[in-house]
């Protein structure tokens, strides 16, 4: 049995850009309450057609700024299926894990690449209905 070796220095990268993430998350979070907060009040005197023009512009951006990690989600599962189904294992050589795997070969890695692959058309997918929406947002309140 093979084993794919874990990159000590690479879960350390990724364990501290995870937390820093989360930092970050979190402050921004608390910004986004407070500007809610602020466009809440200035909505509530304001005329339809201003809330109308900001319904339009917050949805529409919610459905873009959600579809680019999504997109870039599905384009990497797919590069990561392929590769692993060209290769023939699973996980792909120049992968980098946080922990030790057992490294699958012939239909039990073609099966998981086939996975990895169909996750990421599904992620891309997803990316494209949220595209449609940002679009028929812009259409709908325009």
């Amino acid at each position: 049995m093979e084993i794919h070796r874990a990159d000590k220095a690479y879960r350390n990268r990724a364990v501290l850009l995870l937390a820093g993430t989360a930092v970050l998350c979190l402050i921004l979070l608390w910004q986004l309450n407070l500007w809610l907060g602020h466009v809440t009040n200035e909505l509530m005197v304001s005329d339809p057609d201003t809330v109308r023009r900001w319904l339009r512009i917050l949805l529409s951006a919610l459905g873009i700024g959600l579809a680019i990690p999504a997109a870039a989600l599905g384009v990497s599962l797919r590069k990561l299926g392929l590769t692993s189904r060209i290769e023939g294992r699973f996980p792909p050589r120049e992968w980098k894990t946080w922990r030790d795997v057992r490294v699958l070969r012939d239909a039990p890695a073609l099966l998981w690449a086939r996975r990895v692959e169909l996750a990421g058309t599904f992620a891309l997918v997803l990316a494209v209905a949220l595209v449609t929406w940002a679009a028929l947002v812009l259409w709908r309140f325009g």
